[in-house]
C-alpha cells in the first residue's frame, strides 16, 4: 500500500499507474469524462483539483482509496478534517 500525503505525491501515483496500464493522457481523461489538461495538472499536483474528478480519475483506472491514521492509535475515532491539513504543500 502507498502512503500519499500530497497532491504532488497524489499526481505522482496516478501518472504511474496510468503509465503502467500503457494509457496515454488523453485516453484517461476520456475514459474519466474529464480534460486532458485538467489530467496533466492533476498528474503536476495542482492543490485544486476537484475531488469528484479525481475519483473518476481513480476508478477509471481501477483504484481506490483507504482512510487509515497517519500515526498508530489506540482511539477509535479519526479526525479527517486534521488528516486533510496534512496535504498542503
Amino acid at each position: 500500500m502507498r502512503s500519499i500525503r500530497t497532491c504532488r505525491e497524489l499526481g505522482a501515483a496516478i501518472r504511474q499507474s496510468r503509465k503502467d496500464q500503457g494509457l496515454t493522457q488523453a485516453a484517461l481523461a476520456a475514459k474519466a469524462r474529464v480534460g486532458r489538461q485538467w489530467l496533466s495538472e492533476l498528474e503536476t499536483g495542482k492543490q485544486t483539483a476537484e475531488v469528484g474528478r479525481v475519483l473518476w480519475i481513480l476508478d477509471a483506472l481501477g483504484l481506490n482509496i483507504t482512510l487509515r491514521a497517519a500515526v498508530d492509535s489506540d482511539s477509535d475515532t479519526f479526525d479527517l478534517d486534521a488528516y486533510v491539513d496534512t496535504w498542503a504543500d
